[in-house]
């Protein structure tokens, strides 16, 4: 089985239906190969139901920081509607921010890893929005740390029905006998 990885860059908008099918999105702050915590995303990914999200090649001007994520989030098509968003990196707070307003009742799940903060303002500010939004913050900066995060995680996913009995099919819903 593989990964289902979408890339802003190419991601198809076309006029569908919208869906139910409850998903786990996780937002990579870089390619899942380049990715520190990719072994952490892998096992999530390897849940059907959870897709990853990898950033745009291309970095933002500094003032369409705040802009161009609303727009990624209209064009966005999803094989289901998210009900956890994981964040690892607070530079993607303002594409997180822009999918829990499109998508309500959607969690946010902040994840902070080992990201120097010191010397960017943004980002520091972010971080701040980031805790004061998310249902769940939790340092991962040790393996112990990560495991429990995962943990919880997991047991959040399987309250929520993104971990199911019930097969993942994109577009219909399967009901339950």
């Amino acid at each position: 089985m593989g990964t289902r990885l979408l890339r802003q860059r190419a991601l198809p908008a076309p006029h569908a239906p919208a869906l139910k099918e409850p998903l786990g999105l996780l937002l990579l702050p870089a390619a899942l190969d380049r990715f520190a915590l990719s072994g952490h995303a892998r096992s999530l990914l390897a849940i059907p139901r959870v897709v990853a999200l990898e950033p745009s090649r291309f970095r933002a001007p500094r003032w369409l920081r705040e802009t161009i994520p609303a727009r990624q989030v209209r064009r966005l098509r999803l094989p289901g509607e998210p009900r956890v968003i994981v964040l690892y990196d607070p530079a993607q707070y303002p594409l997180a921010r822009g999918l829990c307003a499109g998508y309500e009742g959607a969690e946010l799940w902040y994840l902070r890893g080992g990201v120097e903060l010191a010397e960017d303002d943004d980002l520091a500010n972010f971080d701040q929005l980031a805790q004061e939004r998310a249902f769940e913050t939790r340092s991962v900066g040790s393996a112990q740390a990560l495991s429990e995060a995962e943990q919880a995680l997991r047991l959040r996913l399987t309250t929520l029905e993104i971990i199911s009995h019930r097969p993942f099919v994109p577009g219909a819903r399967v009901g339950s006998r």
